[in-house]
C-alpha cells in the first residue's frame, strides 16, 4: 500500500539512494548468470580490438574504432573488455568470461531474459510507487566488476536532461556484494547541488569521441558510506547522488545488471549524451 511505502520514499529522497533487500529471487539472478554466460560463450571479438598497431595514425583508427563502438552501443548488445586481457590478434590470454568488464547497452531491449527482468510488474509497481508517469528505458549494462575501482561520480554526468532529477538507475546485485569485492559507496544527501561535469559528444573529426565539460570536484572520502547488499537486492541510484565502488579485493566476483530509467513526461533527453534513441531503437516504456 501507498501508506507502508512514503518512509521508504521520504529516505530515497533525503539520501538519493534507497536500499531494497530480496527484490529478486535468487532464482531471478541465477538466470541472468547463466544468461550472460550463454552470450559471452557466442560472444566475438570485436575487430578493433584484434589488430597489431605500429603506426600512430593506425593507433588512431583503432582508438576511433572504440569510439565507435562505444557510441553505437546504445542500441545493440556489445563487449567492453578489461585492459590486457587480449592480445593483438585478439586471442584471450585469461578465460574468456573473465575478460569481459561490462557488457551493455541494450539487454534489455534484445535479450529475452533482461527484457523481462526490467519490464517485471515489480519494477513497474515500483516506477508508479515513485510517481513516475512516462518511464522509459535508456541503457542497461552487465557488470563484472572483476578487479577495478570506479571513481565518485553522478549518473547524470552522462545521462544529462533537462530539467535534471530525472534519471533513475536500478542496480541489482546478482551476487552479494560486500566491502570486500567492491560494493557501492555513496555520499548521502549529495543528490541536491546539481552536476559540476558532463560528458558530451565531441566535434566530428576530433579524435576522442567524448569529452568531459566541467570537472569532478575533490569529494571527501569520510563522507561516503558503503551498501553492502545481498543477492537480488535492489539499490535505486538517483541521477545526481555520488557513488563508487572500491576495487574488488576478494577472490569473488560481483556480478549485478543495471538499467536507467528516465521520466519522459516533460523531460528533454540532451542530444550532446553519447547515448541516443535510435530509428531500430526508441526508448522504450518501462510499463508494459
Amino acid at each position: 500500500s501507498g501508506e507502508e511505502q512514503s518512509p521508504r520514499l521520504f529516505q530515497f529522497h533525503k539520501d538519493g539512494f534507497l536500499v531494497l533487500e530480496q527484490f529478486f529471487s535468487a532464482e531471478e539472478c541465477d538466470n541472468m548468470r547463466s544468461q550472460i554466460q550463454r552470450i559471452v560463450a557466442e560472444m566475438e571479438v570485436p575487430p578493433h580490438c584484434r589488430t597489431a598497431f605500429s603506426t600512430r595514425e593506425e593507433e588512431q583508427l583503432q582508438a576511433q574504432g572504440s569510439s565507435d563502438y562505444f557510441l553505437t552501443s546504445g542500441d545493440k548488445i556489445r563487449f567492453f573488455f578489461e585492459k590486457g586481457v587480449l592480445d593483438e590478434k585478439g586471442n584471450f590470454l585469461i578465460p574468456k568470461e573473465k575478460s569481459v568488464s561490462k557488457i551493455g547497452h541494450a539487454l534489455h531491449a534484445y535479450d529475452p531474459v533482461f527484457k523481462q527482468i526490467t519490464h517485471s510488474p515489480k519494477v513497474q509497481e515500483l516506477g508508479r510507487k515513485l510517481g513516475l508517469e512516462r518511464p522509459v528505458v535508456v541503457q542497461s549494462m552487465y557488470i563484472f566488476k572483476s578487479l577495478l575501482a570506479v571513481t565518485p561520480h553522478q549518473d547524470a554526468t552522462f545521462l544529462h536532461t533537462e530539467p535534471l532529477g530525472r534519471i533513475l538507475g536500478f542496480w541489482i546485485a546478482l551476487e552479494d556484494a560486500t566491502q570486500e569485492n567492491g560494493c557501492l559507496w555513496f555520499i548521502p544527501g549529495s543528490h541536491t547541488n546539481g552536476i559540476t561535469r558532463r560528458m558530451v559528444r565531441a566535434a566530428s573529426g576530433v579524435s576522442t569521441c567524448v569529452e568531459f565539460v566541467g570537472s569532478e570536484p575533490a569529494y571527501d572520502d569520510k563522507q561516503f558510506i558503503p551498501l553492502p547488499i545481498s543477492k537480488g537486492g535492489l539499490i535505486l541510484i538517483h541521477g545526481e547522488v555520488v557513488h563508487k565502488s572500491e576495487l574488488n579485493s576478494s577472490e569473488s566476483s560481483r556480478h549485478a545488471f543495471t538499467f536507467h530509467v528516465m521520466e519522459a513526461k516533460g523531460t528533454t533527453w540532451s542530444k550532446e549524451n553519447w547515448l541516443q534513441p535510435t530509428p531500430e531503437l526508441p526508448f522504450p516504456s518501462l510499463y508494459t
